[in-house]
């Protein structure tokens, strides 16, 4: 009996740890997941500044997109951690979060329909339009950097 229970009491002990294993895995995808859209938007920063040919600009708004589109995912219920960036507020108003989710997604589209139209303009509009939903998400949801 003594045997079984020590068994089972490391089952559990196993279950949590590979919960915080999962934990740290999701937040480090998360913050590469921030890398890549960064890097991304830096890419296309030279094009809005007239540097480049507008249609140079299509595979990193792709890649603003499929970021944008995977990182919704990478917040679920649960899944916020004392040493992650992440305000609390992103599980207690989801529906704020979700919505500027929304408003990348749409702000990433935007950007990929201006570069296939090779249309400068308007993937400067829409460029600042995706820049600003960044920083307002940021401003709401990121905790300051810890030192």
């Amino acid at each position: 009996m003594r045997t079984g229970m020590w068994l089972a009491g490391i089952g559990i002990l196993g279950l949590g740890m590979g919960s915080a294993a999962a934990q740290q895995d999701l937040s480090a995808e998360r913050r590469a997941l921030m890398r890549q859209q960064i890097q991304a938007m830096r890419a296309i920063a030279p094009v809005v500044q007239g540097n480049g040919e507008v249609r140079s600009a299509l595979q990193p708004a792709e890649a603003v997109l499929a970021t944008a589109q995977r990182k919704l995912a990478l917040f679920p219920p649960g899944s916020d951690r004392d040493d992650d960036r992440a305000r609390p507020e992103i599980w207690t108003d989801r529906a704020a979060f979700d919505a500027y989710g929304a408003s990348l997604i749409q702000g990433a589209n935007a950007m990929i329909a201006a570069a296939n139209a090779g249309d400068r303009a308007a993937l400067t509009a829409a460029f600042q339009a995706t820049s600003n939903t960044c920083n307002a998400c940021h401003d709401r949801f990121r905790l300051p950097q810890r030192q």
